[in-house]
Order: C-alpha cells, then structure tokens, then sequence
C-alpha cells in the first residue's frame, strides 16, 4: 500500500533522491516535513496538475534531508530541507510547458520563491516553488550559471 502526501504524489516520489541512493544516505522526512509537503503539494502541484498540465507532471525534487542537500551542492537555507520547496518538470510527460506552469504560479498562486531554472528565454529547463505556512515573499528569480557558478536574479 502507497502513502500518498496529496493526490498525486506518493510518498516514495516526494523522497526519492538517486544522490541518497548512490551514497547510501538516509531521507526520511520527519512528521513537520511532512506536513509542509502536503502543504506545498495541496497549494502548488495539485492545482498544476489540474489546471495546466491536466494530467501527469514529474516531481524532481522535492524532500531533502540536509546531509542529502548538501552532497548535492544546494543551497544551505535550502527550503527543500523542511519540505517547503519543489521542483517540478512539464517536459518530462509533454502536457504542457515549463513556462506554462512557471506563468500560472506567478500570476495566479501564492508562493514563497519561484525560480526560472536554467533553460533559455522560452522555457525553463524546470520550476522551483516553495512555500512558507506563512510570510511568504512572492520573490521571482532567475538561474543562470556563470563562470561555473550559479546564480540568481531578480525576475
């Protein structure tokens, strides 16, 4: 039997991390992960699902314990950390657009951080949404790498 953190994600997809597997890390979400996962999915991925992509999406990335962020060179205020953050990938299923799913977060959903991901100026390569139980920012930046470093800008 599956546990499910909303309709559409399950457990096993929320976790997965081919990083924990590879090195043999533990990432085990405790119960407030858990609860800002369900969070996020219920106010971000679910209406995404639903309304752009009306079908399937892929998650990429979504719980990261911090040992597991930090063997993947992410951020150490990483939201994905407690459960707040997730990346989510259109191109993967083809039901819709990356940029779609970008352009309806940011005119229609309240977040915490949108971030363009890579790609060029038609798509996103793939959308980072987080989202705070409260204060959220509205912030909208942009991935670029430069000088093999990435970095962020104001959108």
């Amino acid at each position: 039997m599956s546990v499910f953190i909303s309709e559409n994600i399950d457990y096993s997809e929320a976790v997965r991390s081919r990083t924990a597997e590879k090195l043999g890390l533990d990432n085990t979400p405790s119960g407030s992960h858990i609860a800002n996962m369900r969070r996020v999915a219920a106010a971000i991925f679910e209406p995404l699902r639903r309304e752009v992509a009306k079908g399937p999406l892929a998650v990429t990335s979504f719980y990261r314990s911090a040992v597991i962020n930090r063997a993947v060179g992410g951020s150490s205020s990483s939201q994905h950390t407690v459960g707040e953050a997730i990346d989510i990938d259109a191109d993967v299923h083809g039901g819709c657009t990356n940029r779609e799913l970008f352009d309806y977060v940011r005119e229609r959903l309240e977040f915490d951080q949108l971030i363009w991901e890579f790609g060029d100026d038609r798509s996103p390569d793939w959308i980072h949404v987080s989202l705070r139980a409260s204060g959220n920012r509205g912030q909208v930046l942009r991935s670029v790498r430069r000088g093999g470093k990435t970095c962020y800008l104001a959108l």
